[in-house]
């Protein structure tokens, strides 16, 4: 309790006076602050903003709260392509005093016109750290809330509650703004530091293939002459990927020689293996595990699957998809709608419904056609909305605010 009391306590402090007035032009220096490099979609995004900052006068750098490890640095080498270098402060716990000070002194020696935390972890140290060191700070929500109990509910709600008292709060969709404003908020105004921001790719990487029709998927693979169903995503419980497989017997049935590629690592992996040996899919459904050449694998599929069951607040995997002009078809949850036109770029389906899922993946790949008129709506979807160097304009003029107004925000009870 001591730490939290000194983390509240160093929120109730002004930004430093002293700190230097940006002029017009000057790009804006954003330390980025993340839970850890993994590729996850919230820490792959920030590789996708560093390759288009400069474009919007963003000078960017990252730091990891957790130290380099095989599993907890993977981002690493993406970054690095687009000519961020970054460091790690190896903290050890969410209230790691040690390193809270650490961070503070890194703050003050570095002193980066504002600090950007995403992740609850990255919020709830780099936010406090940024107001002793007199610095502005915002805070990024990357899910929609879903009911928690005991320290996970806790870390949720002291992040919460740290990211309302910096200059900006930012959720990536209206359906997060949403879910948080009616767990915490019931009854009470939406804060004014409270804002929705979407998220972005960069369009110049996630690109579609160079001619006609698909591209080759990587030879290792070994997928050549099939179609390919892929499902990017976390082998997690709540992505649904159980009801994707659920659904291939039956998509089996119309496309004999489909494959469903699963890409992704995570703690539900030997239960899915086991369902799919259950159900006497092993040869239909491969595993792939993570990878890093996720571009050549969506231009390479005929569609993409993400059918989540709840959780999901803007997946990039969907915008990564209509940037190379591939169809999808995804559970109508969360912020999902928001980047999925029903019909157009893609088809929504009732979340946990394998029926469903089953008859829009057998409608695409009895209708290439129709698949590749989506795909190219995709494409054209997400250079309208969810082209990054949109995102990092938007970000530029919270950015800016937060500068302009020494960081100061008011918060009603």
């Amino acid at each position: 309790m001591g730490a939290i009391w000194r983390i509240r306590c160093a929120l109730r402090g002004p930004v430093s006076p002293d700190r230097p007035i940006l002029t017009e032009g000057e790009s804006v220096r954003v330390l980025t602050v993340v839970d850890a490099l993994r590729l996850g979609g919230a820490e792959t995004l920030i590789a996708q903003l560093a390759r288009v900052s400069a474009g919007a006068d963003i000078e960017l750098s990252v730091l990891s709260l957790h130290g380099r490890s095989p599993e907890l640095s993977k981002l690493e080498p993406l970054l690095r392509e687009s000519g961020v270098v970054p460091e790690y402060l190896d903290v050890r716990r969410t209230l790691d005093v040690p390193r809270f000070r650490r961070l503070v002194s890194h703050l003050k020696t570095t002193k980066p016109d504002i600090v950007h935390a995403h992740l609850e972890m990255a919020m709830t140290m780099a936010i406090p750290a940024a107001r002793l060191a007199g610095i502005p700070a915002v805070g990024t929500f990357h899910h929609v809330h879903r009911p928690l109990s005991g320290r996970a509910s806790a870390r949720e709600r002291l992040a919460l509650e740290i990211a309302t008292r910096s200059a900006a709060t930012i959720f990536v969709s209206q359906a997060s703004l949403t879910s948080f404003a009616d767990r915490y908020r019931k009854g009470r105004p939406v804060p004014a530091s409270w804002t929705v921001v979407h998220n972005g790719i960069d369009l110049d990487y996630f690109t579609p293939g160079p001619g006609p029709g698909l591209s080759p998927l990587p030879a290792d693979l070994d997928l050549a002459g099939h179609p390919v169903v892929t499902v990017l995503a976390a082998l997690r419980d709540f992505k649904g990927i159980t009801h994707a497989i659920d659904a291939w017997p039956a998509v089996l049935a119309r496309h004999p020689d489909a494959r469903l590629l699963l890409v992704g690592s995570g703690s539900e992996e030997q239960d899915l293996r086991a369902q799919v040996a259950r159900l006497q899919l092993t040869d239909s459904v491969i595993f792939a595990g993570m990878r890093s050449d996720i571009p050549d694998i969506l231009r390479g599929s005929d569609l993409t699957v993400l059918p989540s069951i709840y959780g999901e607040n803007l997946p990039t995997v969907l915008m990564e998809a209509g940037g190379c002009g591939r169809p999808v078809v995804a559970s109508d949850v969360g912020g999902i709608s928001d980047i999925v036109a029903d019909g157009e770029t893609g088809l929504l389906v009732t979340p946990g419904d394998a029926a469903g899922i089953a008859a829009a993946i057998t409608s695409l790949l009895d209708d290439p056609e129709r698949g590749h008129r989506m795909g190219q709506a995709g494409r054209r979807r997400m250079e309208r909305l969810f082209d990054a160097r949109l995102w990092a304009g938007a970000l530029h003029t919270v950015y800016q605010k937060a500068i302009d107004t020494d960081g100061r925000v008011e918060v009603s009870t």
